[in-house]
């Protein structure tokens, strides 16, 4: 949970956990006491370019839903930073979180 600049909080989650690599993932990103207009998460390797991946999440108002994919890494474990990218509308905002990957 992150505590946007308007006070308003951000939840973001992404199902299911472990997450996995090359399986579709489910991710929700709540808005409480605020709205936006949309939502885009922008997933980036941490230590490695994976190429571009950004999701953009349906909804309205204060929840917004979505499918997405990370793909496999030769390296075993990867750490990915996931950015929810929010626009309010006269303002984007963006929110980091880092998460860690095991390939089967």
């Amino acid at each position: 949970m992150a505590t946007l600049p308007d006070g308003s909080q951000l939840e973001f989650s992404i199902e299911p956990r472990p997450i996995p690599p090359l399986r579709p993932l489910q991710l929700r990103a709540t808005i409480r006491g605020g709205k936006a207009r949309g939502v885009e998460v922008d997933f980036a390797g941490t230590d490695m370019k994976m190429g571009f991946n950004r999701p953009a999440l349906t909804g309205g108002d204060s929840v917004f839903t979505g499918q997405g994919t990370l793909p496999v890494c030769i390296t075993g474990t990867m750490e990915w930073d996931a950015t929810v990218l929010v626009d309010s509308g006269s303002t984007r905002i963006a929110v980091p979180f880092r998460f860690a990957v095991t390939s089967e």
